[in-house]
């Protein structure tokens, strides 16, 4: 699974940021944005949402109040609660239903309904209860109603309704929120959807918010021209000393504009390689402002910390002002030159002392994390610019890019992209965003002759905002094939497959069908994760995922391949962790043609398996089982499943796994050095546990052949590796050279995130590869690489004619066949019952067996059972006389 935090229904917690105090108006919490287009075909984001706003300057309590929505002419409410305490300028985030489109996941909300909303039409009513309002179609002005929206064809609305929103954008309040002139359509805007949550940017509604132009700072007209500089402001280390103090009349040439401000960069700079010369103004609403207007800014400063104030993310420093404390004092001026940053950014984030680098005295520009701080705000320029990473789905098009076209890379690969390692982790990336230039849709291996930008940090990375941007140069990358399989050997592969259900589009179904058939060359076994239930996302009491299977099943036949069968257990309802409602397991699916499975009944969600003495030294108490699914080592995550299977007379253990995810661990490029990995404690339990099944299997037949794969959400070199390596698995990655290990891509470092573990007497025999299919594509059916091992597994056979009474008869010619026939009357002294090989030997050139079974390496054979009377024919065209030797032969059970 790629690198994701998981959702939460509520968050009550979070909108109790302020103290409690009391209750002020009830118009003073509006309801400043909904959007009713989330997983609709081609929506912005997967949810609806309704958003409110505290506008006044004391806290709010919603205990017991809630959102309630109708239709555009239904008078029928339903009702999401809320409770809590909303902090003065504070917005909350409400999600609604899940669709199946949408290419964006909201911000994580603070709470949560089910309401299936309108994109273009409807009413949503704020109220200070929680029992639907009976007040029939038109509520807006009720006594218990705190705010009132109708929108699109609405019968109800304060004055008239708002516009119509769609698919893609919502309707907000303007103003960020703060206009209130109740009246629907003049305080309501259509506009590009901007989700905010209680973490999000406070905002300060003036006592007069229809009337944006009124200065909230009255004295600015009389103050002097500052001292003041940005560089002042920004200082020699991470924190301004100036933080929360206001500033007025800073001058800077304006560089960029954003929805919510602008960056700015000062013409005079001091000289100092530590202090930056550029800044962000945060103007709260859309600045009237352009590129190259000379501006004087009055405001406060602020360190900004993304992602909220317990964040890991470094902070940004911002001057919090508005349009009416910004003065223009000359149109387009000259742009500062950019400062050039290729070649120059340090090989490592962090060499210095561990802990917060913000509190550090002093920048040191042998850090990447200093040296990109000393340029917070600037407009700096990349040579060579090559893509690392693909380019996500979001309105600014995130595109990872190093600068010189990787030549100052520790560890570039044979594709385009870097890899990481336990000590590298490739300081030199940006994410590349658009601003003034729009960043194209690009793949690895592409690159930028130059790119020229503003640099900034945002959702724990340096981000540069384009500003010029050359031509993009394709690099033509192409997905890999593996090779084919020869007849002896047996071929493991793993593959997420994303969040797979019936309700996906069908072209991924078919292109993950094609991958199967194609690119992998369809293997004998595929342990898929991420395997949905039967409706998906949707929220019920399904979880089986026969649905899921059928449509795959059916796409791979359609694509070539075989006609696979499958083993798995459905999870207990939402208790795997994944995307809520979608019940994600792994699933063993395998080909029937050239593997068995031995099924061994009677496991549901909750069995434990475990490995038990039997007639084959080892076997497993259920087959398919899942190991420990009480453990809290699986809470909320993916319970390994485990089954067992015979190819050639070998029997192979096969465990799929699906470990918890690397959400919530802190940034690489964040304030703490080194990052703390908080999800590993639950991987190196879970690592723990399979490791011990290992043993446990080991200590019963120590020759056991096991192979443990599946998305471990770990890399090769970290401490949940290491527990399954102890255990005697070899992580078939390694045999890979040090650049090609990666099977994701994530913000422009290819890294391995999926694994195939072999028993040693397995891994000896086998070859790997990681079959580079989607990690490296903007266009992608899924975030992760399938990967394969391909292990030579011949059948042993024995000579056993000594066990045996052959008794053959004499030669007959068929007139009919023109064939010649004979019998052999197999009697057995001391064999067992069984299948065996009667193996014709010593046939002259010219002379044949025409009803052999195959063909072993002492002549054809025919496969028969002690005690029958097994039938010869003899394709003879010269008609010689020819003569012929019986050996039986049977293949061993190696287990």
């Amino acid at each position: 699974m790629k690198h994701t935090t998981p959702h939460c229904k509520t968050l009550v917690a979070a909108i109790a940021l302020a103290m409690a105090g009391p209750s002020l108006a009830a118009s003073s919490v509006v309801i400043s944005q909904i959007y009713g287009g989330g997983g609709n075909n081609g929506a912005t984001y997967r949810n609806d949402f309704i958003e409110l706003l505290n506008t006044s300057n004391q806290p709010v309590e919603l205990n017991n109040w809630s959102v309630q929505y109708a239709s555009a002419t239904g008078g029928s409410w339903q009702v999401t609660p809320l409770s809590g305490t909303l902090a003065a300028g504070q917005y909350l985030l409400i999600w609604q239903a899940t669709g199946q489109g949408g290419s964006q996941a909201l911000p994580t909300p603070d709470f949560s309904g089910n309401i299936a909303m309108s994109a273009s039409a409807g009413k949503v009513a704020l109220v200070r209860n929680q029992t639907a309002l009976a007040c029939g179609s038109n509520c807006a002005g009720a006594a218990e109603v705190a705010d009132f929206v109708g929108f699109g064809s609405a019968n109800a609305s304060e004055d008239k309704p708002a516009p119509a929103p769609s698919n893609t954008q919502s309707i907000s309040r303007k103003l960020n929120g703060c206009q209130d002139s109740q009246s629907n359509s003049s305080d309501f805007a259509v506009g590009s959807v901007n989700p905010r949550n209680s973490a999000s940017q406070s905002v300060t509604c003036s006592n007069n918010p229809t009337d944006p132009s009124k200065p909230t700072d009255p004295s600015e007209p009389s103050q002097p021209p500052s001292a003041i500089r940005i560089h002042d402001i920004q200082g020699q280390r991470h924190l301004s000393s100036l933080n929360g103090q206001s500033v007025s009349r800073i001058p800077g040439v304006v560089t960029q504009v954003t929805a919510g401000g602008f960056f700015m960069q000062d013409t005079l700079p001091d000289n100092n390689p530590l202090t930056s010369e550029g800044i962000y103004v945060f103007t709260k609403t859309a600045p009237t402002v352009a590129i190259g207007d000379a501006v004087e800014v009055s405001g406060k400063v602020k360190e900004y910390r993304p992602g909220g104030v317990d964040s890991a993310q470094l902070t940004v420093t911002e001057l919090e002002s508005s349009m009416a404390q910004i003065k223009i004092t000359a149109q387009k001026q000259a742009l500062p030159a950019p400062i050039e940053i290729t070649g120059k950014i340090p090989a490592r984030y962090w060499q210095g002392a561990a802990g917060d680098v913000e509190t550090s005295p002093q920048l040191d520009l042998k850090n990447a994390l200093d040296f990109l701080e000393s340029l917070e705000g600037m407009r700096v320029s990349v040579t060579g610019a090559q893509v690392v990473g693909p380019t996500q789905s979001y309105a600014a098009h995130d595109t990872a890019i190093v600068a010189n076209y990787r030549q100052q890379t520790t560890l570039p690969n044979q594709r385009g992209g870097i890899t990481i390692t336990e000590d590298e982790r490739n300081s030199g990336r940006l994410i590349l965003v658009s601003g003034n230039a729009v960043v194209p849709e690009a793949n690895v291996g592409d690159s930028f002759q130059y790119a020229v930008g503003v640099l900034d940090y945002n959702f724990a990375n340096f981000r540069l905002i384009a500003s010029d941007l050359a031509p993009l140069s394709r690099g033509n990358l192409q997905a890999e094939i593996t090779r084919a399989a020869a007849a002896d050997e047996l071929t493991l592969a793993s593959f997420n497959v994303e969040n797979l259900d019936p309700k996906d589009d069908p072209a991924k179904i078919n292109r993950l069908a094609s991958q199967i058939v194609t690119n992998l060359r369809s293997p004998d076994v595929v342990g898929l994760m991420e395997v949905q239930d039967g409706n998906g996302a949707t929220d019920t009491e399904l979880v089986s995922a026969a649905a899921t299977m059928e449509v795959l099943l059916n796409a791979i036949r359609q694509a070539g391949g075989p006609n696979y069968s499958y083993r798995q257990i459905d999870p207990a309802r939402n208790q795997d962790g994944g995307e809520p409602g979608g019940n994600i397991r792994q699933v063993l699916m395998f080909n029937p043609a050239r593997v068995s499975f031995i099924d061994r009944s009677g496991a549901t969600a909750n069995t434990a398996v475990n490995s038990v003495a039997c007639a084959e030294i080892a076997c497993l108490t259920h087959s398919p089982g899942r190991i420990q699914p009480a453990s809290s080592a699986f809470n909320n995550s993916r319970k390994p499943l485990v089954g067992e299977f015979m190819f050639n007379g070998h029997k192979l253990f096969v465990i799929a796994n699906h470990f918890n995810s690397k959400g919530g661990d802190q940034p690489v490029a964040g304030r703490f050095q080194p990052p703390t990995l908080s999800s590993e404690v639950q991987r190196n339990q879970q690592a723990q546990i399979v490791a011990d099944f290992v043993r446990d299997l080991k200590i019963l037949n120590p020759n056991a052949k096991i192979a443990v794969m599946g998305d471990l959400n770990d890399y090769q070199f970290s401490a949940p590796l290491a527990k399954l390596k102890a255990a005697g698995m070899v992580d078939m990655v390694e045999q890979l050279p040090e650049s090609e290990r990666y099977s994701y891509v994530f913000e422009g470092n290819s890294q391995v995130l999926d694994h195939i573990l072999l028993s040693e007497n397995l891994a000896r025999f086998a070859e790997y590869d990681v079959v580079h299919t989607n990690a490296e594509f903007a266009d992608q059916v899924s975030d992760h690489d399938p990967e394969v091992a391909r292990i030579r597994l011949p059948q042993s056979i024995q000579d056993v004619t000594a066990q045996f009474s052959l008794s053959k008869s004499g030669l007959v010619l068929d007139l009919k066949t023109k064939q010649y026939r004979s019998q052999v009357i197999t009697r057995a002294v001391t064999a067992a019952a069984g299948n065996y090989r009667l193996v014709v030997k010593g046939l002259p050139a010219g002379v044949s067996l025409a009803n052999a079974t195959a063909t072993s390496a002492n002549g054809p054979y025919i496969s028969f059972t002690a005690g029958n009377t097994v039938q010869l024919q003899f394709s003879n065209p010269s008609k010689q006389a020819f003569g012929y030797e019986l050996a039986v032969e049977q293949a061993v059970f190696n287990y």
